[in-house]
């Protein structure tokens, strides 16, 4: 669940998922999300995400999705479609203090019916996990840049710090993440995130 808070439009997101290992190597998660706007349209979002792992330093997997977004607000309203595929490369290093994760994606996004644009976009990741002695919360920083090209050229800024940990049998999670669209200034938005893993 997470609620986010951009320049003008407040939102609130929830998503439901599961995952079943197909192999030693080889996973399969399966999610739904539904993002509800006060402003903007809401959203469902369906997920199929398979990954690899290759060995202890390196995993790579393949995502893809569905959007149905309900525009009740235009002139022209419906229920419209569009789908996308990620093929994404994660890198693992342990550090003497903590561990690296380095996260190399690529994306298109196809609109199917509505308005928008098709988009490629090209992500990269960098986390830290710093481990603290006697301490059971302990915090994950990141930063991802996202990069699209043409028609829109986007560019995109996405500072983030979390933690998790076990209560009760359950693993529990907290974050927080501000994004700037680096081509537009004025845009920008906080999302506060958390999570329960059975």
């Amino acid at each position: 669940m997470a609620f986010g808070q951009s320049a003008t439009d407040p939102a609130l997101w929830f998503k439901a998922g599961t995952k079943v290992d197909l192999s030693k190597e080889l996973s399969l998660s399966l999610s739904g999300q539904y993002r509800a706007s006060t402003l903007s349209d809401d959203r469902l979002i369906t997920e199929a995400q398979f990954g690899r792992e290759l060995n202890k330093k390196w995993d790579l997997g393949l995502e893809l999705r569905h959007y149905m977004i309900f525009d009740t607000k235009g002139a022209t309203q419906g229920t419209f479609h569009r789908v996308r595929a990620q093929f994404y490369a994660s890198q693992h290093i342990d550090l003497p203090k903590g561990d690296l994760h380095f996260r190399y994606a690529l994306q298109q996004r196809a609109v199917l019916t509505g308005s928008g644009n098709n988009k490629f976009t090209g992500r990269f990741r960098v986390q830290y996990d710093y481990p603290i002695k006697d301490f059971k919360w302990d915090p994950t920083f990141e930063a991802e840049v996202f990069a699209s090209g043409d028609p829109n050229f986007d560019r995109s800024l996405r500072l983030g710090v979390g933690s998790d940990s076990k209560v009760a049998g359950k693993k529990l999670g907290f974050g927080y993440f501000y994004q700037r669209d680096l081509s537009n200034t004025g845009t920008h938005a906080h999302v506060v995130q958390t999570s329960i893993r059975f």
